[in-house]
């Protein structure tokens, strides 16, 4: 959910090659923080079950600390509580040590090249397309994130960011570690259907005058022991300029689920234009199989957004789904939903 490096990476050991004398630091004290998005929606959908109108709510709460010690070195932890009932309620769980050197991760945590992505910009909280957090019902997520491994245990490293450019590397054991359920510390567990995972990251912030630009460029390798390896590649681009955003980013997905030859690409764009407080756009992804299957996905979402005070935004409008082929769930071709929500940040 979150598409932004935390700041955070962690690794205890790191701790001995620096450690000196006595520390005056703090012991770890937790704070609190995270976000609530609920929306009413009011959809037409051309077949299937689904509500017409209905609430939807989006949120974590996340449990962090940190402190720093004598030799610079910074040590902290991340723990994020889902604030539904959920299947998986703890979502994300890591410690990190960030110094001079970077960044360090290990734990429950998206993988470097997800981090590290840059989609194209939303119009509004909860409902983008880059990787929503709600859409439609019944029809396949636009996504341009790799994200096969998602939260499964790994090791991260970022290098500090020098001339705008910065990179970053995951190794993820086992793939399963995080998805086939809770995991006592003294486990040793039997081997899954995912194996070893991968992940290289890179990107570029910076401004030139009054013109921002950003770009990325990711690939994630998962191995399987009972199918085919699976690859994502990735790649992103943004401007900024005069309260215009525009960006655009593309996924391609080799062997997608494990099936081989089965290709699917994921792609977006968007276009916001902001002042202040409010902000408005519109929002375009695209979803096509090749190969071992065909179809096709096209999903816009026009809206805006007004911030009411800090931590506090109001946002609304409307999305277009259209579906095809082996892309149509339910046999539910498309719908049109309207949502008005709220989103609260703490």
């Amino acid at each position: 959910m979150k598409k932004v490096i935390l700041g955070t990476t962690a690794l205890v050991a790191a701790s001995a090659l620096t450690a000196g004398t006595a520390s005056a630091a703090e012991k770890i004290k937790l704070g609190l923080g995270g976000y609530l998005q609920t929306s009413f929606v009011a959809a037409s959908y051309d077949t299937g079950d689904q509500l017409s109108n209905d609430i939807r709510h989006e949120g974590e709460v996340f449990f962090m600390g940190s402190t720093t010690l004598d030799n610079g070195l910074t040590f902290g932890v991340n723990i994020q509580l889902e604030a539904r009932e959920s299947g998986d309620q703890v979502d994300e769980t890591y410690m990190y040590v960030d110094g001079s050197f970077g960044r360090i991760l290990m734990g429950s945590e998206n993988s470097s090249s997800y981090l590290m992505h840059y989609a194209s910009p939303s119009p509004v909280p909860a409902w983008g397309l880059a990787s929503p957090n709600a859409n439609a019902s019944g029809f396949t997520t636009p996504s341009t994130y790799t994200n096969d491994i998602s939260d499964s245990d790994k090791l991260t490293y970022f290098t500090p960011r020098f001339g705008g450019f910065q990179f970053g590397v995951s190794y993820t054991p086992d793939g399963d570690s995080e998805t086939a359920g809770a995991k006592v510390y003294s486990d040793i567990e039997d081997e899954g259907a995912t194996d070893e995972a991968y992940s290289l990251g890179a990107n570029f912030n910076h401004k030139f005058g009054s013109v921002g630009f950003k770009a990325s460029l990711g690939w994630e390798h998962s191995e399987s022991t009972t199918a085919e390896d699976q690859d994502e590649y990735s790649a992103g681009v943004g401007l900024d300029v005069a309260g215009f955003s525009i960006g655009a980013a593309y996924k391609l997905t080799d062997n997608d689920g494990n099936v081989d030859d089965e290709e699917r690409h994921d792609y977006n764009i968007g276009l916001t234009y902001g002042q202040g407080p409010w902000k408005v756009g519109i929002q375009y992804a695209g979803v096509t199989l090749d190969d071992a299957s065909d179809g096709q996905l096209d999903a816009i979402v026009v809206g805006g957004q007004y911030t009411l005070g800090p931590g506090i935004t109001a946002f609304g409008g409307v999305q277009f789904w259209d579906a095809e082929d082996d892309l149509v769930v339910g046999g539910n071709e498309d719908s049109t939903v309207f949502f008005l929500g709220t989103s609260l940040s703490f």
